[in-house]
């Protein structure tokens, strides 16, 4: 299978376990892959295969869209919304906090792949 990956995406995003971690955006980073095959897309045609900018836009927008508790919740989220809205057949997201709890741990995060399947 093919892929598109969207790598090292940052993000301000208001997330954490406690009210004052919650209360500041913190800087996450992501990466995207979208797995699909891309063979129509050597016609050079963009609606024959994945929007990047589409992609990173919809990321961007799911990030500002709430206040989130867990890194798990996001990462549904972005493999949900990537699923319902472009051809993906499965998609993996790669989600941590950047410099978390700890000044000791440089980087805490999650990994979840979805196919369309999950979809209900």
């Amino acid at each position: 299978m093919d892929k598109i990956f969207l790598d090292d995406i940052r993000l301000s995003i208001k997330i954490g376990t406690t009210e004052k971690e919650r209360g500041k955006a913190q800087l996450c980073r992501l990466n995207l892959t979208i797995f699909q095959s891309i063979e129509k897309a050597a016609s050079g045609e963009l609606d024959k295969t994945v929007d990047y900018r589409a992609v990173y836009g919809l990321v961007q927008e799911l990030s500002r869209r709430r206040i989130f508790t867990l890194l798990e919740e996001i990462a549904l989220l972005i493999c949900r919304e990537v699923l319902q809205k472009f051809k993906a057949k499965r998609v993996k997201v790669q989600i941590g906090k950047v410099r978390p709890f700890s000044k000791r741990l440089g980087f805490v995060g999650v990994e979840v792949e979805r196919q369309r399947s999950w979809l209900p």
